[in-house]
């Protein structure tokens, strides 16, 4: 059966927008506050068709938007009625992030949102070689992205949807990147995607506040009351994949700082680093990263930096080429952002400095 949809209300309607058409720029745009009157301005509605999709004994819908193909065994109506136009709205912002000029998507995405953890086990097992479904069966909460591809359960309404922000830009960066990001940057940016709520005027569709994101902001508080932030030159070498496997506690640590990294890169100082960060990103976009890393430190540590997606390298051609003043300065900005009454504006998607 196929059914004709749009989430903007939800009514019924002729598929007007097809994959060819979101590459020629009929993809949405996602809702901006209007200044003058602080509310969020109406989007434009998303068209999407709806049909039949079965995974083993399980009975779901696929759902192809202008840029997705979202497969689904999630029984809860939120998710049909809103993924669509959330994960279009989200790619949107990935293109320009930080002011950059990111490119176009050249095929539509994949997406599996599965009702349960063991089906999402099953399928990963299906889908995913076995050396790497080892690490990401691992997972406990959530989900991951490979090949352009992001795989996660239902987590509840509001996580569901953090996840789907999150992996998504992994499969925006996988798909359209011709060099990766640092995972330090990578990492960064998909969990400063997952803040939103939703729109009080369009109650299908969000508004996006990379501030609110209590989860993060909770285990950074604790982090930096107990031992305080984990140092600038540890996070440019770690990778979240051996803390999984190793540490689920130092892995929910590793995201919360690396959550505020990118929004330290955006906001600090003025936003003194956020002209750097939109360079990284579009040389990355157009593989011009590793030559600007060999031209700065050679190109070995070059090939190093770019193979091994780790160390210091980017940070000190893009951002800042004194590591320990920004590592200080990284510092202070952790501990501004968990001072004493930041939760409630953190809670309001406010920036709590």
């Amino acid at each position: 059966m196929l059914r004709r949809l749009r989430s903007h209300g939800w009514a019924r309607a002729a598929l007007l927008c097809t994959a060819a058409a979101s590459l020629a720029g009929c993809a949405s745009t996602s809702p901006r506050t209007d200044d003058s009157t602080n509310t969020p301005a109406l989007a434009a509605p998303v068209e999407f068709t709806v049909t039949d999709w079965t995974f083993a004994d399980a009975v779901g819908s696929r759902i192809e938007t202008p840029s997705y193909t979202i497969f689904t065994t999630d029984p809860n109506p939120v998710v049909e009625r809103r993924l669509p136009a959330f994960l279009e709205d989200s790619l949107a912002r990935y293109r320009s992030f930080a002011g950059a000029q990111l490119p176009t998507i050249q095929t539509q995405l994949t997406t599996y949102v599965m009702a349960t953890r063991p089906q999402w086990a099953a399928l990963v097992q299906r889908e995913v070689s076995a050396r790497n479904a080892s690490v990401y069966l691992r997972i406990r909460r959530g989900g991951f992205a490979e090949r352009g591809r992001a795989y996660f359960f239902d987590l509840g309404v509001q996580d569901t949807f953090a996840t789907a922000a999150h992996e998504g830009w992994h499969q925006y960066t996988q798909a359209t990147f011709r060099q990766p990001l640092p995972l330090w940057l990578e990492e960064g940016i998909a969990a400063s995607m997952e803040g939103f709520r939703w729109n009080p005027q369009q109650p299908n569709r969000a508004v996006f506040l990379p501030w609110s994101n209590i989860e993060r902001f909770d285990r950074l508080r604790d982090r930096v009351a107990a031992t305080g932030p984990i140092p600038l030159r540890e996070l440019l070498v770690s990778r979240p994949q051996d803390l999984i496997v190793s540490n689920q506690s130092g892995a929910l640590d590793y995201y919360a700082h690396v959550w505020a990294l990118a929004m330290f890169l955006q906001e600090a100082e003025g936003g003194r680093y956020r002209p750097g960060l939109a360079k990284l990103l579009e040389d990355a976009a157009t593989g011009r990263l590793g030559v600007e890393l060999a031209s700065r430190f050679g190109r070995r540590a070059a090939l190093s930096s770019v193979s091994r997606r780790l160390g210091p390298e980017a940070f000190l051609a893009y951002i800042d080429d004194d590591i320990t003043r920004a590592e200080a300065a990284f510092e202070a900005f952790c501990r501004k952002v968990v001072a004493p009454g930041s939760k409630q504006r953190i809670a309001a998607g406010v920036s709590p400095l």
